[in-house]
């Protein structure tokens, strides 16, 4: 979706940028850059993407990063942690 179609998905559901910005804690010009492709932030994604009822894959389309989910629980944390920083190391 562009940013006009998720500004008005949003709309259509009552919410507009502030109002998604006052409910995760981030400044509406923040939320207005990651729909316009000019941020990123995986929290302000998901948020608009619940806001609107749609999946990520199909509100972000182009954004891979965010089609995959983050590793929540400690031990997933670890290995991404460790994966990192073999990366890194080479």
């Amino acid at each position: 979706m562009d940013k006009n179609q998720i500004k008005k998905a949003l709309a259509e559901k009552g919410y507009d940028f502030s109002i998604v910005a006052h409910a995760i804690e981030r400044s509406p010009s923040l939320i207005s850059k990651v729909v316009a492709r000019q941020a990123r932030s995986r929290i302000v994604a998901i948020a608009v993407a619940k806001a609107i009822g749609k999946p990520i894959q199909e509100v972000f389309p182009d954004i891979e990063d965010y089609h995959s989910p983050m590793p929540t629980n400690s031990t997933g944390r670890e290995r991404k942690a460790a994966e990192l920083a073999k990366l890194l190391s080479e």
